[in-house]
This record gives C-alpha cells, sequence and structure tokens, in this order.
C-alpha cells in the first residue's frame, strides 16, 4: 500500500461508527421531539406519527452523515430552549 491509500482508509469512518452515529442522532431526535411533544397537547394520529418518523430519521441520516458534531449542535439547541 502507498501512503496515500492508507491515508485515505484513515479517513473513511468503519461502518461500526456510523451505525453507533445513526442510532445515536436517532436517539436525540427522538428525545428532543419527545420534549416538545410533552409541552403541547398533540393528538396521536397518522400524521403526527410519520412526521415524527421522519424527524428521527433524519436526526439519524444527519448524524451519521455530519458526524458527532450534529449531535453536539442539537444538543446545543436544546439546550438553549431554556426548558
Amino acid at each position: 500500500m502507498t501512503d496515500k491509500s492508507k491515508e485515505v482508509d484513515l479517513k473513511q469512518p468503519s461502518a461500526a461508527k456510523v451505525v453507533r452515529l445513526f442510532f445515536g442522532g436517532a436517539a436525540v431526535g427522538g428525545f428532543a421531539l419527545l420534549i416538545l411533544y410533552s409541552f403541547s397537547p398533540v393528538e396521536v394520529n397518522s400524521l403526527n406519527i410519520s412526521v415524527a418518523t421522519v424527524a428521527i430519521l433524519l436526526c439519524g441520516l444527519l448524524s451519521s452523515t455530519l458526524g458527532i458534531r450534529f449531535i453536539d449542535r442539537l444538543m446545543d439547541a436544546l439546550g438553549s430552549l431554556g426548558l
């Protein structure tokens, strides 16, 4: 292997790390939705469930692509709400 191929391998995250980041982001997104929905009277219907599912999956995807920076920013945003 040349030095450049070793450098490229080190920059690419492993599959296990990507999966951990996805589930971590999905958990933080679910926690954020739980907090937001607990302060407002929300009916449980298919529209709200689908919006929540899309938001949780989007948080998971963004955290798996952007890394821990996205989770940190999301936690900072939750902390600044002052709830």
